[in-house]
């Protein structure tokens, strides 16, 4: 009886570290080796990372890719996101807890998780500061799981915290089919709004089945010439479709970007509310991305996965994610099934 219980209060004591400890000293992961095309991302290795206090190592299922990604390896964002090469690319992760270090207290290992990152989630292992993590969707695959901590954010803290979408209101989406765009269509569906997306034709009938009222061909119709007097823009195209919004607005209303910055003499003379883009959050990412999870288990938000690619072949999800013409996210398979 005694030894059984010693036997048990050791395994509960050090049960977690010992699972840490089976991790390997190098992990697979996709490297880039410097800034251009696909051609600098190899598949090699790196050292497995070690969680610090407050940290948690995350063993990854599947992570998602983001066009941020393609912009840091194309040297495009060298001002603002310079890397320190070989750099592992990737934000996003579904997994499970593998280790935690000191301090933490609300995740032990085995908790399967999502959790948005500074980088690195193109390999098996990631570390992520223990309240930029949140539960998975106990409905979602660990794919489709991957696809929300980037995407599903910058929909949540663009449309909800900065947009504050309310009943009634009369939303369009630009992009509507993309990541952060199905996102948004779906939080203003949610909210009670009438949702107007801009799409090509192909995703008009999956815009309407997650929450759109109306769907514009962007390809064959201006959208100024169908739109007036809406609420709130949100536009995650930018250029071209940043600068002609305005005129879509009603005076007093919202215009919201994810890229680019709001045209400010057409703010001003419109007395638009036109928040810069911005990310800013009186919450932890981990708290946003429980609210998140709970809303795509209850079913009122769906995710949609484009494609899968395992790790060997990431480089061709950041093509994909490239040619702007994907529905919903592109998802990187790390422990192939």
């Amino acid at each position: 009886m005694q030894l059984t219980f010693v036997l048990s209060l050791f395994v509960f004591l050090f049960g977690s570290f010992a699972r840490a400890e089976a991790a390997p000293a190098q992990m697979r992961a996709l490297l880039m080796t410097g800034y251009g095309g696909a051609e600098v991302l190899k598949l090699g290795e790196a050292a497995t990372p070690t969680p610090a206090s407050g940290e948690v190592r995350i063993r990854i299922h599947a992570a998602a890719v983001n066009p941020i990604d393609w912009k840091i390896r194309s040297g495009k964002l060298q001002k603002n996101y310079g890397v320190t090469l070989p750099y592992i690319p990737g934000r996003d992760a579904a997994g499970t807890i593998d280790a935690v270090g000191s301090g933490v207290t609300d995740w032990k290992v085995g908790d399967a998780v999502i959790a948005v990152t500074s980088g690195g989630t193109l390999a098996e292992y990631v570390i992520a500061p223990a309240q930029d993590v949140a539960r998975k969707p106990a409905k979602l695959t660990f794919e489709e799981a991957a696809g929300i901590p980037t995407a599903s954010l910058a929909a949540w803290r663009t449309l909800i915290t900065n947009g504050d979408i309310k009943k009634g209101q009369r939303v369009l989406i630009h992009g509507g089919a993309g990541g952060v765009g199905s996102t948004a269509v779906q939080l203003a569906h949610w909210r009670g709004a009438h949702v107007i997306a801009t799409a090509s034709e192909r995703n008009h009938d999956y815009l309407k089945s997650i929450g759109a009222d109306e769907v514009i061909d962007y390809r064959t119709t201006r959208f100024e010439d169908v739109v007036k007097n809406v609420d709130v823009v949100l536009d995650t195209v930018g250029g071209d479709t940043l600068q002609r919004s305005p005129t879509v607005l009603r005076e007093g209303g919202t215009l919201l970007t994810i890229v680019g910055m709001p045209p400010a003499q057409a703010c001003s003379e419109r007395k638009l509310r036109c928040p810069a883009s911005s990310t800013a959050t009186r919450e932890q990412p981990g708290e946003e991305l429980t609210k998140l999870g709970q809303l795509f288990d209850s079913g009122d938000l769906k995710m949609s996965v484009e494609a899968t690619f395992p790790l060997a072949q990431a480089a061709k999800a950041f093509e994909l994610s490239e040619s702007g013409r994907a529905r919903g996210k592109i998802v990187v398979q790390v422990i192939e099934r």
